[in-house]
């Protein structure tokens, strides 16, 4: 019997593991409603501090908390996965999400709803980096990987503005709530459908299966202080002990992270991955590009609704050209233009784009127009995200051996999480200058418009970067008689090598 009629003959439930389409569309998804959970919540923290009854300046823990566990957890669910299968972790952080999702949803105490948001992000933590890790072990390196993760990356993308959209929509007919029961329902549906449609996990060429304890320790507990720091910083204080200490144990416990890789010989986060300088490209460029992205999403809120008096629900609208934008900017560049030009072009094309965004942000006053100065700023930060955001996440995974790739799309991850708060601290140090008890009124401007001079400040830093560590070669990809072969040419000495 042929192949194609044994599978013919199965249940249509258990043919779904032959549809790539079908995995990559719940992979795609479950990144999406990560992204959409944090944005959304953004749009309507006004209405969950009124109702739960979070004082101001506790607030701040309905996205801090997520954002905490979120990073501190990545890097161990990505390294699990590759221990013991990515099928197995990434079902199991959808339903973990979905869980808590509905949880927040039902919160009507602070505590709830920030302990429900920590571990909410911990599902985040699990989900992403095995999520990235099925997508590339299961199609190869070369345009069909490309066009994966352009799909995948454009997702994402999408999701930051969908979210705002949805949590301006939802927070103004029936209710902020309903954010959390829709992203819940549609997680359960994904865990399903992922559970048809992911293969089982093929067995892992890792025989030393023991795990890293202190590792998993010395790195969430620092990372999780390092955030903290970032996080309660401009409320708190640079320099008070509140904040200050955690910071200074935060950064012993990532050095003492650092020593054990190196002493033991099952490490959490294998070292020879940074042997890739695609990898440390990407994520040094993935810092600055989230530090940029989260500051300019920010302040440019901010912008339309105490500058130019918009309500949150046509703020959202504002950033749907910029949401469609990117879906469609990453199609193209995943489909023709990488195919025609290195990435490292690619990407600094994108942030000459996002420094000009920044700069002609800055113009704006109380009198300007959505169409005079936004938009055209939006399409250049849309045309910016596309580029670096496919680009970077393309490079980041290109060199990682199966077994590496759900460490190597953890850190990279990591690196996106941190580069976020950094941002945002950055900007609202820059803003405090001028705007520092300053409620309201077009003297906001002032501060903001400082603001958005730091975003383009970051991203030149993240063009630096670009240029200084991106290889100027790409992956090529080859055919021989018998087979594919796919090999990595780049100018560094030891970074030719042929992947099978």
């Amino acid at each position: 019997m042929s192949h194609t009629s044994e599978k013919s003959s199965r249940p249509w439930h258990q043919q779904l593991t032959a549809y790539k389409g079908v995995l990559l569309a719940v992979v795609s998804m479950a990144q999406l409603l990560d992204i959409l959970n944090v944005s959304s919540v953004t749009i309507v923290l006004p209405s969950v501090m009124r109702d739960v009854g979070f004082k101001f300046d506790q607030l701040q823990w309905v996205s801090s908390a997520y954002a905490l566990a979120y990073g501190a957890f990545l890097l161990l669910g990505g390294r699990i996965g590759d221990l013991f299968g990515h099928r197995n972790i990434f079902l199991f952080g959808v339903i973990w999400f979905s869980i808590w999702s509905v949880v927040n949803g039902f919160a009507k105490t602070p505590v709830v709803m920030s302990i429900g948001r920590a571990l909410q992000g911990m599902g985040a933590g699990f989900t992403v980096p095995s999520a990235l890790a099925i997508l590339t072990t299961t199609y190869p390196v070369g345009p069909e990987r490309t066009k994966a993760l352009g799909i995948f990356g454009g997702t994402a993308a999408f999701g930051s503005i969908l979210g705002m959209l949805l949590g301006g929509i939802l927070g103004s007919t029936i209710g902020w709530r309903w954010m959390f029961y829709i992203t819940g329902i549609i997680g359960f549906a994904l865990s399903i459908l992922g559970f048809l449609a992911i293969p089982p996990t093929v067995e892992t060429r890792i025989i030393d299966r023991r795990v890293d304890v202190a590792g998993i320790t010395t790195f969430t507990a620092g990372v999780v202080t390092f955030i903290y720091y970032l996080s309660e910083g401009p409320s708190a204080g640079w320099g008070s002990a509140k904040t200050l200490a955690p910071f200074i144990v935060g950064l012993v416990l990532l050095a003492v992270f650092v020593i054990i890789q190196f002493k033991i010989t099952y490490p959490i986060m294998p070292l020879h991955i940074w042997r890739s300088r695609r990898l440390v490209a990407s994520c040094a460029s993935a810092a600055c590009m989230m530090a940029a992205l989260n500051s300019h999403f920010f302040f440019t809120s901010l912008v339309f609704q105490n500058i130019l008096g918009y309500t949150p629900l046509k703020t959202s609208l504002c950033y749907i050209p910029h949401g469609v934008g990117v879906v469609l900017t990453i199609g193209f560049i995943s489909k023709v233009v990488v195919q025609r030009v290195r990435s490292k072009i690619i990407i600094a094309v994108g942030w000459v784009f996002l420094i000009a965004s920044g700069v002609v942000w800055a113009q704006t006053k109380v009198t300007s127009s959505y169409w005079a100065l936004p938009f055209p700023a939006l399409l250049l930060n849309m045309a910016a995200t596309s580029c670096i955001w496919f680009c970077c996440q393309m490079n980041s995974v290109a060199d990682a051996a199966d077994e590496d790739q759900g460490v190597v799309g953890a850190v990279y991850n990591v690196c996106l999480q941190v580069g976020a708060p950094i941002g945002i601290a950055i900007a609202n140090i820059i803003a405090d200058k001028h705007n520092k008890g300053i409620v309201a009124g077009p003297e906001l401007m002032i501060g903001y418009r400082d603001a958005m001079y730091s975003f383009a400040a970051m991203a030149g830093l993240g063009l630096i970067c670009t240029l200084l560590l991106n290889p100027n070669q790409d992956i090529v990809v080859g055919t021989s008689e018998d087979n594919d072969t796919e090999s990595v040419a780049s100018q560094g000495k030891d970074e030719v090598s042929t992947i099978g």
